[in-house]
């Protein structure tokens, strides 16, 4: 039985892969909790298994053994299909390299896991400004990516995560390739869908500085597994994000 309270819960989570006669341990039996409504980093260096645990919680890998329960669901224990319902509808994901279609404008990049999702053409508009009114982007709806600058693709690439109104955000290097004060803007509008709209965030960063600033829990991976974790400054917002999910 699983903790209603939890967002994300994995038991012994490991994703070993054979190279040959070696096994490459990318993931060892990592056991870590996500409260619902909270804002929580996975920190470690390159190859330390951060980006391994984001794939399986996206459901993009299957675990070789232990459980992955997000929203009291059993990921390892999921058919193809449903799989795919879940990343359409469950989870927003938001990476470093914003994956955008660039023959594409922005509004029809973010319209996209509409039309995956078979969302009737008639509402689609209305979702698609909204989501862009969410992230300040509504007056760039007819460019194309290469239009933009990095900070607004990050932006496109939120809105696009945040269209199906998905419970939960996986954001891989989020601010990877952007300087700082544009890194620090989007920042601002992943705090603000986390303490407004009690949306539970995971996000993989390199940098402390960031996970310090902006989330309320640290956790430590190194060689494919959970190290420590520290709480941030920011603790009492989870609470605060909860209650906020509980009143939408």
């Amino acid at each position: 039985m699983t903790d209603p309270a939890l967002a994300i819960c994995t038991d012994r989570a490991s994703r070993h892969h054979q190279l040959g006669n070696t096994t490459i341990r990318a993931l060892d039996e990592v056991s870590i909790s996500i409260p619902r409504g909270e804002f929580a980093s996975l920190l470690g260096p390159s190859g330390s298994g951060k980006s391994t645990l984001l794939n399986l919680l996206a459901g993009l890998d299957r675990p070789t053994s232990g459980a992955i329960t997000v929203l009291d669901k059993d990921l390892a224990k999921m058919t193809s299909e449903e799989l795919a319902v879940y990343r359409r509808l469950t989870v927003g994901m938001v990476f470093q390299s914003f994956n955008l279609i660039s023959s594409m404008t922005v509004a029809e990049n973010v319209e996209l896991p509409l039309r995956f999702a078979e969302t009737p053409r008639e509402s689609r508009a209305a979702r698609v400004k909204e989501a862009l009114d969410r992230v300040e982007l509504g007056h760039r709806a007819g460019h194309r990516p290469t239009e933009l600058s990095g900070g607004e693709q990050q932006r496109c690439s939120i809105a696009r995560a945040l269209i199906n109104h998905p419970t939960i955000l996986l954001a891989d290097e989020p601010t990877g390739n952007l300087d700082s004060r544009t890194g620090s803007e989007i920042m601002t509008v992943l705090d603000r869908l986390n303490r407004e709209m009690g949306m539970t965030i995971l996000m993989v960063t390199h940098e402390r500085a960031i996970a310090e600033r902006w989330s309320q829990r640290m956790i430590f991976m190194a060689d494919g597994q959970f190290v420590s974790e520290a709480r941030t400054q920011n603790e009492a917002r989870t609470q605060n994000a909860a209650r906020t999910e509980a009143q939408a």
